[in-house]
């Protein structure tokens, strides 16, 4: 590999000692002389040198700009590289450099320069390394806003590695997808990587496709038994995109809601018995409608069990029989009269509502 000096006086020195001090003598080898590394990354040039007896290596560093009549300066001195370039090598025979975060305009030539304390001792290695740096880019393929996209992973540095991707979605690992080309199911902010490589990502692409309501779906809150009296509400769930302008919901086949409602909800307040019933939602955006399945609303009355039992004035409490009779929250003592005379005790559910309630 040839080499050259910093100026046209040092070349004439060379010749004119070229018995002494040969080129043959002055050696630097670059085992690649050509990279490409993705933005992002960090790239390490090996390198190797030799220089002629009797001298004595004063400075070893990298340069990528050369100007005539000038000395090139150590890219440790640039503020653009001082926090990001380490001389991995020494003075004797090893002259790998590192280069960390490689940013686009980095993309250049750079070259080893040797310095010794001998007159006209600075050497640059020839022809150098050329590094370029590329980012991985996305490119979308998408015919309308309501078919299916296509995404696909560009690495100019390495064109025939097709199966060693990885994809993210907002930021998120999409399972199992490692080709470099991506049929998205869902909406999003995606990018790739290179496997093993995952913190040097593309930019990120945003995946829009418009699409009727799908997966509606009726749920109800609070969720559990729906008790005689209490306030439910109906919520009406799907995806869409466009979003839905407009709710319609549905019991037992007849139109319960107010035309052209946005709302994805139905709250029914003190319900009752006759609240029972199959309801369904449908929803609507420009693309069609939604509907979801029928889900049945089963309104429970509360039951009180009345356990009684016979006394007698002035005596202590005989137990006679038991017997339990069951009504509804409307159980009201003075519509009941059988039950005059008697101590009751009354529970709801679980949950003791009434204790000893005399019925006279």
């Amino acid at each position: 590999m040839s080499l050259t000096t910093s100026s046209c006086k040092c070349v004439t020195i060379l010749l004119l000692l070229s018995g002494v001090l040969g080129v043959k003598d002055w050696k630097v080898t670059y085992e690649k002389p050509h990279i490409c590394a993705l933005k992002g990354s960090s790239v390490t040039i090996p390198c190797s040198y030799q220089y002629p007896r009797g001298h004595r290596v004063n400075e070893t560093f990298w340069i990528n700009k050369r100007e005539t009549n000038k000395d090139p300066e150590d890219l440790k001195q640039d503020q653009h590289y001082h926090d990001r370039v380490t001389y991995l090598g020494d003075k004797s025979e090893d002259c790998t450099f590192r280069i960390e975060n490689v940013e686009e305009r980095d993309s250049a030539t750079y070259w080893f320069r040797l310095v010794t304390d001998q007159v006209g001792g600075k050497w640059i290695g020839e022809p150098g390394v050329t590094l370029s740096v590329t980012a991985l880019q996305v490119e979308k393929s998408q015919p309308s806003a309501t078919s299916q996209a296509t995404l696909t992973c560009k690495n100019t540095c390495f064109p025939k590695v097709h199966n060693d991707y990885v994809w993210f979605r907002d930021g998120k690992y999409v399972l199992n997808q490692y080709d470099n080309v991506l049929v998205p199911e869902e909406n999003g902010m995606y990018s790739c990587a290179l496997r093993r490589s995952e913190n040097v990502q593309s930019a990120p692409v945003k995946v829009s496709m418009e699409y009727s309501p799908k997966n509606t779906s009726v749920s109800v809150s609070p969720s559990g038994e729906i008790l005689e009296g209490s306030s439910v509400t109906l919520t009406c769930n799907n995806k869409a995109n466009p979003p839905v302008y407009r709710y319609t919901w549905f019991k037992n086949g007849a139109e319960i809601s107010q035309s052209g409602s946005q709302k994805n909800y139905y709250t029914i307040t003190n319900i009752r018995s006759e609240d029972s019933g199959k309801y369904r939602c449908v929803a609507r955006n420009t693309h069609g409608t939604g509907t979801s399945k029928l889900y049945s609303v089963d309104v429970q009355l509360y039951t009180v069990n009345v356990l009684f039992f016979k006394s007698k004035k002035g005596r202590k409490h005989t137990h006679c029989y038991i017997h339990i009779y069951s009504f509804s929250r409307r159980f009201s003592p003075k519509r009941h009269t059988s039950l005059r005379k008697y101590n009751v005790y009354i529970t709801l559910g679980k949950r003791d509502i009434a204790a000893d309630v005399i019925l006279k």
